[in-house]
């Protein structure tokens, strides 16, 4: 989907292709509800599922979140992975881009684990790319978070809202964010440190273990470490992910003694590594014109003349208006692989550039056949419709997607557009309250929902019904979590 801006009255969202980059960090009537200390001393599997997925949803309206379908499918796919071979699997866990260049990941409760997407721009494997991530699911299988939490109620009133805020703080500020976590609990510095070294330690042996289980490089955590010691060591400031997963010498040497426990093995990595990391290089990581030299100068290096490398130009030239260039690149890649997501993406893109929605919603109508819940293709075929004025199919399409899978945040902004584009505004009201939810901000959208029955109309009476009783869930679903 071509690159534009989409304005509500409640949120400013951007959009490359199919990704969306959401920044809304001075929201109104945003915050969580008040949880008492006496809720975290029991924090059982489901109140951790329940809490954990409350605060993934008010984080995604504090933080850039990248909603990009592309970078979402490979992320879960590769954590997934890993997660099928973990231990003490007690929920689903969901994995989410952040669109920050600082190297972090961090996980929530409930199995919830944000990448930046700094972090896979600065590793040179998919192996380095999958440590970062295998260590935060160890995290949360280990209960290291939900412990924490638990120990932190003992010394005192402990809120969601407070837990929430140290998070956030951590990740844009870690420093910053470090110390609020510790002053604003009254912990001990030491004890708060001995502590984390302890999870660290043992996450990082988890996750090694995660890692070689599911055909990925264990060695590849120590060379990760060296790499951000050394980055550490010439930067001003220490690194974010240092702040919040500190790295002394004997966690080093402790990984690299851990790893030649495994036969050392080539592993090579994915097409889709390379090409979300040129994705991710050439959208979120530079701007357009740095990231257009970079690709040229790869391409030109011995051995650079890669399919990702000209993707990753591809996408350049396309964010420079540069259509025909790009145009040029991609359709040789489809040549060699016309059946490949990253190439019908940006094929799609190319052809609303050019102004032939009926062509793009033809060639993405047999992959949909095809792949009738892959939410690539959908997004794009329902792109491809709006852009065509056939708004009843994009309607169609982005509902039966949140029928399959209710959480993709992108679906529920076009839905939104779309309803507005029909003057169907009983329905556009909904989306925007489901956005809403989507969020956490259950006033927001339980007065979307009221809004919403105004111009449905007295006399349709299952409409009425429907949206009322959905308002009667949230209010009793926010109800649930303040007594928590």
């Amino acid at each position: 989907m071509k690159r534009f801006a989409v304005k509500t009255q409640f949120i400013t969202v951007s959009l490359f292709s199919l990704g969306l980059v959401l920044s809304s960090p001075t929201q109104a009537n945003n915050a969580l509800p008040d949880i008492g200390g006496n809720a975290f001393s029991t924090l059982t599997p489901d109140k951790e599922k329940q809490l954990g997925d409350v605060m993934m949803r008010q984080t995604k309206g504090q933080l850039p979140m990248v909603y990009d379908p592309l970078m979402d499918e490979y992320l879960n796919a590769m954590g997934n992975q890993m997660v099928a071979k973990a231990q003490d699997v007690k929920f689903p866990f969901r994995f989410y881009w952040v669109n920050d260049k600082n190297i972090n990941a961090f996980a929530t409760l409930g199995g919830n684990i944000v990448s930046h997407t700094g972090t896979l721009a600065v590793s040179d494997s998919e192996s380095e790319f999958a440590s970062v991530i295998a260590h935060e699911i160890s995290h949360v299988t280990q209960r290291h978070i939900a412990r924490s939490v638990e120990a932190r109620s003992e010394n005192g009133p402990l809120t969601m809202a407070g837990i929430l805020g140290s998070i956030l703080l951590a990740t844009v500020n870690p420093e910053a964010g470090m110390a609020g976590i510790m002053a604003s609990q009254g912990l001990a510095q030491q004890s708060a440190i001995n502590f984390t070294r302890s999870n660290e330690q043992e996450a990082d042996r988890i996750g090694i273990q995660l890692m070689a289980d599911a055909g990925y490089d264990p060695y590849a955590v120590p060379e990760f470490f060296n790499k951000l010691a050394e980055k550490s060591r010439f930067a001003n400031t220490q690194l974010a992910f240092l702040y919040t997963h500190p790295l002394s010498q004997s966690r080093v040497a402790d990984s690299r003694l851990r790893a030649e426990q495994f036969p050392k093995r080539f592993v090579a990595d994915s097409q889709d590594y390379t090409l979300v990391k040129a994705r991710v290089l050439a959208r979120y990581h530079y701007q357009t014109k740095d990231a257009q030299s970079y690709f040229l100068r790869k391409l030109a290096e011995p051995g650079g003349n890669t399919k990702a490398n000209q993707y990753g130009l591809a996408l350049t030239y396309f964010d420079d208006k540069q259509v025909e260039k790009a145009e040029q690149i991609i359709n040789k890649l489809r040549q060699q692989e016309p059946d490949n997501l990253f190439y019908i993406d940006a094929y799609t893109d190319i052809l609303l550039a050019q102004g032939k929605a009926e062509q793009a919603m033809s060639m993405l109508e047999q992959q949909y056949l095809l792949k009738p819940n892959n939410q690539v293709i959908t997004l794009n075929y329902a792109n491809a419709a709006i852009q065509g004025k056939a708004h009843r199919l994009a309607v169609h399409l982005l509902r039966n997607l949140l029928y399959y899978r209710n959480d993709i945040f992108l679906a529920y902004e076009m839905l939104a557009d779309t309803y507005k584009a029909m003057e169907d505004y009983a329905r556009y009201y909904e989306a925007r309250a489901d956005l809403y939810y989507q969020m956490a901000v259950y006033p927001k959208a339980i007065d979307d929902l009221n809004e919403a029955l105004n111009h449905v109309g007295k006399n349709n009476t299952l409409e009425n019904r429907r949206i009322e009783a959905k308002k009667k869930q949230w209010q009793t679903e926010l109800n649930r979590l303040k007594r928590l």
